[in-house]
């Protein structure tokens, strides 16, 4: 039981991210609300109970089976080059990204140049800036993980040896 109320918690804690982006509409965010009471009530868990979260967020750890699943199903096939919309829907992203850093909303941050990485995965940048993010979470595995990303895409992006460091 005790990790079932760990996942609940985990969901949980996403749904609040994703009230706390600010990106939904009203009808959007009061459904999360009522899912988060339903799922508080449903495993006897709150935000409150911080000793049932785990070292990665729930995005993170998706993020890590996806993205092993991603390398696994292009490891016969060719890279794909992204469109010039989508190298300019990733700059945007990655800029909204920086904003919400400068706001000090990390987690926000994570999942802008998450989503940013998904439109250009082969830009050094992004993964350096997340791993920035991920270090003011003190998710430092993310950190080191993401920065490692970065050096295989531009072994001489210093920044990102710096970073890992």
């Amino acid at each position: 039981m005790a990790d079932q109320k760990r996942l609940a918690f985990s969901i949980i804690q996403f749904l609040h991210t994703q009230l706390q982006n600010g990106s939904m509409s009203p009808d959007a965010q009061e459904s999360l609300e009522v899912a988060i009471q339903c799922l508080e009530t449903a495993f006897g868990v709150s935000m409150e109970d911080q000793s049932l979260a785990v070292s990665q967020t729930l995005p993170e750890i998706f993020e890590a089976v996806a993205g092993k699943e991603l390398e696994h199903s292009r490891t016969n096939s060719e890279p794909v080059t992204p469109s010039e919309d989508d190298v300019a829907e990733a700059e945007r992203l990655k800029t909204e990204g920086n904003d919400q850093m400068k706001a000090e909303n990390f987690e926000a941050a994570v999942s802008f140049y998450g989503k940013a990485i998904e439109l250009n995965p082969a830009n050094a940048v992004y993964f350096c800036n997340r791993a920035a993010a991920y270090s003011k979470l003190g998710n430092y595995a993310g950190a080191v993980r993401d920065c490692e990303r970065a050096i295989g895409i531009d072994p001489s992006y210093s920044k990102a040896y710096g970073r890992m460091g």
